[in-house]
């Protein structure tokens, strides 16, 4: 079966600094893949090659069969890529409902001549379901503001599901997050998943281990390690990378 997404030899620069080398990426349809490794590693700068918002200085990229290594961050969002990002990219003065309502207004507007005729009641029925889904129900006439930080973060993914993702890419998706919270974004994860790929950037071991189908290791901008959470946990190479990290 074909991947729904391919990178082949990814690499971004940043002067003489190589964030990503060279990096080889095959997610397919359903999975949930973890993306770990140490601070500066190049995780968040591949994740941005692959969401639009870098141009790599190297490489190939595919989506669905389609090379889209030089299209637009907002086209790959019409695509099916969607992310939410280590800081909430939340619009404070708007209501919870208004920012998830946005999401799903941009999903339906193709034309011009659409938005003149897209209501507000279209939109509640979507907006509702997506924000039960994600817990902040009660929270909709909320200015998205006045939100705790890890209720911030709860709204970007309302946000992102509200798009529709083909693949959904989750930047330090728990931090921020109750135990609680954490407990309930897992669910979700493995619910959302039925119908979107998932790459998963996660700090939070215990998370990355019960969720992920198969976890790939950065470090150095290289892919390190790739396999199962049980190879993963158990290779020295990982271990010996995280020592002290996984620990603390």
């Amino acid at each position: 079966m074909k991947p729904l997404l391919e990178a082949r030899g990814l690499q971004r620069r940043f002067g003489e600094l190589v964030a990503v080398s060279g990096v080889d990426l095959r997610l397919a349809r359903g999975e949930i893949r973890a993306l770990i490794g140490p601070n500066g590693a190049g995780k968040t700068t591949l994740a941005n090659l692959i969401t639009g918002r870098l141009a790599p200085s190297a490489g190939r990229l595919f989506f669905a069969g389609r090379e889209i290594t030089r299209w637009r961050a907002q086209d790959r969002v019409r695509l099916g890529i969607v992310a939410t990002f280590q800081i909430p990219a939340v619009l404070r003065n708007l209501t919870v409902f208004d920012n998830v309502a946005l999401a799903a207004q941009r999903l339906r507007l193709r034309r011009l001549r659409d938005f003149f005729c897209l209501r507000a009641s279209h939109l509640s029925g979507p907006v509702a379901e997506v924000l039960a889904r994600v817990g902040l129900q009660a929270a909709w006439q909320q200015p998205a503001g006045s939100l705790a930080y890890g209720h911030q973060r709860l709204l970007e993914l309302a946000m992102a599901l509200a798009l529709r993702p083909a693949l959904l890419v989750l930047d330090e998706p728990t931090q921020g997050l109750t135990p609680e919270e954490i407990e309930g974004f897992v669910g979700l994860v493995r619910e959302v998943a039925r119908e979107a790929t998932v790459l998963l950037i996660e700090h939070n071991m215990p998370v990355v281990l019960s969720l992920a189908h198969r976890v790939t290791v950065l470090d150095r901008g290289r892919v390190v390690f790739e396999g199962t959470p049980a190879e993963v946990e158990a290779a020295p190479a990982v271990q010996q990378l995280y020592l002290g990290v996984g620990e603390a």
